[in-house]
C-alpha cells in the first residue's frame, strides 16, 4: 500500500539499504513545493485592532449615556445671577481674590439738582457760539467764523498732539532733515570752489586791473562744508546705528549736540561773510568805481572788475547758505528736544 504524500520511510543511514526509498519529514521543516500554489490560495483572516483607542465592533455613539437622558429641554432652571451667587463661594476661595470696586449710590433728580447746580442748566446757544467754551476743556482756542467752528478745540488739540508725536517719535524725522543740511552743505562747498575757479580764471589775464581777490566767504565755504559733510554722514550713522541713549554715556551724546551748535556758529559767520561780499561795492556785484559820501564823489579801489557770472554764483552761495543754516537750527532743535524726551523721568 503506498503512503501518503507527506509521508516518508524512515531516514535511512547513507549506505543502508535504496537510497530512493521515501520516508517521513520532520515537522519542523518548511517545504518549497507549494510555493506555486499560493496565489491560488485563499487569504489568512485579519485580525481586528484591538488597541486602546479604537472604538469597539459594534459601538455607537450616544447609547452610552441613554440611561441618564430626560425629556425636558436644556433650559436653565433659576435666573443667571442665582446661578452666578451659586458659584461666589467657589471663586473666592481661589487663589485670586475678588477685586472689589468702588461702590456707587443711585441719586434721584432732586438730590442732584440740589447738590450739583450744573445738572438742571441745560443746553443753550451760547455754548456753540463762544470759542471760549469748549476752549476751557481741551486748552485749545480753535478757529470760529460766524458762530460756526473752522476747526474745533478737539481738533486742534488732536492735531498739535499728532505734529508732536510724530516730531519726537518717528524714526525718519531727524533723517530728513540731516539728508536735507547734507545736500546744502556739499552744495555750498561746490558753488564755494565754483567761485574760486572763477576767480582763478580772472586772474590769469595779464591785464593789471583785471584782477580779482576771493572773498573769505569762499574759503569758509568750502572748509565748512568739507568738514561738515563727513561730519553729517557720521551723526545719521550714529543716529541709527549705535547704541541707544540708555546704554550709552551722555557725554558722548551731549558732544554731538555741541558739534552742531559749532557748525551752526561757522554757518552763521559765513553767511555774514557772503552777504558782506554780495553787497560790496568794490567787488565783483557792482561797476561803479565812485561812491558819494555826502556831497563829495570818492573813488573806490576795485578788488574785482564787475563778473556777472562771479556775482551770479555769489548770490547762489548765499542761498544755499542760508538753507543749510536753516537746517543746522532745526537739525539741532530736533536732536535737542528728541534727547530731552528720553531723559524724562515718566518716560
Amino acid at each position: 500500500m503506498p503512503l501518503p504524500a507527506n509521508v516518508v520511510s524512515p531516514v535511512k543511514e547513507e549506505g543502508d539499504g535504496d537510497p530512493h526509498q521515501a520516508g517521513t519529514i520532520p515537522p519542523w521543516v518548511h517545504l518549497n513545493d507549494g510555493d506555486e500554489k499560493v496565489p491560488f490560495l485563499a487569504p489568512t483572516p485579519s485580525v481586528p485592532n484591538t488597541r486602546h483607542y479604537k472604538p469597539p465592533t459594534k459601538y455607537e455613539p450616544g447609547r452610552k449615556w441613554d440611561a441618564y437622558r430626560t425629556a425636558e429641554p436644556g433650559l436653565l432652571s433659576m435666573p443667571i445671577a442665582d446661578h452666578q451667587t451659586r458659584w461666589i463661594p467657589f471663586m473666592q476661595s481661589g487663589p485670586n481674590q475678588r477685586e472689589y470696586q468702588e461702590e456707587g449710590v443711585v441719586r434721584d433728580a432732586q438730590w442732584m439738582a440740589a447738590n450739583t447746580p450744573i445738572f438742571t442748566r441745560g443746553w443753550e446757544e451760547e455754548d456753540d457760539i463762544n470759542p471760549q467754551a469748549k476752549a476751557g476743556q481741551t486748552g485749545m482756542q480753535g478757529i470760529a467764523f460766524l458762530g460756526k467752528w473752522l476747526i474745533s478745540p478737539e481738533r486742534q488739540e488732536r492735531t498739535v498732539k499728532f505734529f508732536w508725536r510724530l516730531l519726537l517719535k518717528n524714526a525718519f524725522v531727524p533723517l530728513v532733515f540731516r539728508l536735507t543740511t547734507l545736500a546744502f552743505s556739499a552744495a555750498a562747498a561746490g558753488v564755494a570752489g565754483t567761485i574760486l575757479s572763477s576767480v582763478h580764471k580772472v586772474n590769469d589775464d595779464p591785464d593789471p586791473y583785471n584782477q580779482c581777490t576771493p572773498k573769505a566767504s569762499t574759503y569758509m565755504g568750502i572748509i565748512v562744508g568739507s568738514v561738515g559733510v563727513p561730519y553729517i554722514a557720521y551723526v545719521t550713522w550714529d543716529e541709527y546705528m549705535s547704541k541707544p541713549l540708555g546704554l550709552r554715556s551722555v557725554a558722548a551724546k551731549t558732544l554731538l549736540l555741541l558739534c552742531d551748535l559749532y557748525f551752526i556758529v561757522f554757518s552763521a559767520s559765513n553767511l555774514s561773510l557772503a552777504f558782506s561780499a554780495l553787497l560790496d561795492d568794490s567787488w565783483a556785484c557792482f561797476d561803479d568805481t565812485q561812491q558819494m559820501v555826502g556831497d563829495f564823489p570818492v573813488q573806490v579801489a576795485r578788488s574785482c572788475p564787475d563778473n556777472p557770472g562771479i556775482c551770479s554764483k555769489q548770490k547762489a552761495l548765499t542761498g544755499v547758505l542760508f538753507v543749510a543754516l536753516v537746517a543746522w537750527l532745526l537739525c539741532f532743535s530736533i536732536s535737542v528736544l528728541r534727547v530731552v524726551e528720553k531723559l524724562r523721568l515718566d518716560y
